[in-house]
């Protein structure tokens, strides 16, 4: 049986708080994968990053009393699950080849597209004339890798970072859309073990194919990967529950000046004058579309 959740649209304060809880945890975990050694393979960040956090979504289940997952809700989460673990390997690849910020600042092409997808496949409504701020954005995309090609001697290593931001971007704003439809059905912890069961399936056995052995204190690292995703994913799957995909697509822009901070402080990163004026073309793209709702 599922369950519809109130959808306050006058009000969506909370949720939207709740949203930036979510986007700052996310961010942090993102820093901690770009911490670690590149000796350990992408995949394999993956698939500790959700198989870790199974045993901590099964005790929020045991601890709720939610119920395990219907059979219904396996068949319309799994997509996601999918979604997710594409958008992960795509995004924690752009994090390996760029800078921090940089690395966010493409992934910000995610509220835009979610915000035209939400009109195109919820209903979501959007008034026309969305084709300029999709060429701000494409331009903001565009002055991003200019400013990083021009910048670096190793084209191929920056190619493969912005197309794999742009790869999560699409895959994650993709993965939203779907969420926001099964939120206001099911309950939170359903949704969000099935988003770790799913992508664990799918990574662990070709992990295991190229395994690298960690080093001891790296194992902790994966748990603290694991704790920041499922404590993500809680955040987030509540408040899609609560409030509309448009009006929680801007939260994402709050992470820009954290991903700077950490940037800088953590791995000595200091932001170009081009990179931000193709982030701020970027958020403006994504601003412009999501005050189109009527």
């Amino acid at each position: 049986m599922t369950r519809a959740y109130p959808t306050d649209h006058a009000t969506p304060a909370v949720p939207f708080m709740v949203a930036t809880g979510a986007i700052m945890v996310f961010t942090t975990m993102d820093a901690v994968v770009k911490s670690l050694p590149v000796t350990i393979p992408t995949i394999e960040v993956v698939a500790m990053r959700f198989s870790f956090g199974i045993p901590m979504v099964l005790i929020a289940l045991w601890y709720t009393s939610g119920g395990w997952p219907s059979l219904a809700s396996w068949k319309a989460n799994a997509p996601r699950g999918l979604l997710s673990m594409a958008s992960t390997i795509l995004f924690f690849t752009a994090l390996r080849h760029l800078p921090f910020a940089e690395a966010l600042s493409l992934s910000y092409l995610g509220p835009l597209i979610l915000a035209l997808m939400a009109s195109a496949v919820l209903g979501e409504k959007l008034r026309l004339g969305v084709i300029g701020p999709v060429l701000i954005g494409l331009a903001g995309v565009g002055v991003i890798a200019w400013d990083s090609l021009s910048a670096s001697g190793i084209v191929t290593d920056d190619l493969i970072g912005i197309a794999a931001a742009f790869g999560s971007a699409a895959t994650y704003a993709t993965g939203n859309v779907l969420l926001r439809s099964q939120a206001q059905r099911d309950n939170a912890t359903s949704i969000v073990l099935i988003q770790h069961v799913v992508p664990s399936i799918l990574a662990v056995p070709i992990a295991a194919a190229g395994w690298v052995t960690p080093e001891p204190a790296q194992w902790g690292i994966f748990a603290l990967l694991a704790l920041c995703g499922v404590t993500g994913h809680f955040l987030l799957v509540w408040a899609f529950g609560r409030a509309p995909a448009g009006v929680l697509a801007v939260v994402d822009y709050l992470a820009l000046p954290y991903a700077a901070l950490i940037g800088f402080f953590f791995f000595g990163e200091i932001p170009t004058p081009a990179m931000w004026v193709g982030a701020g073309l970027i958020v403006l793209a994504s601003v412009v579309v999501t005050r189109m709702k009527k």
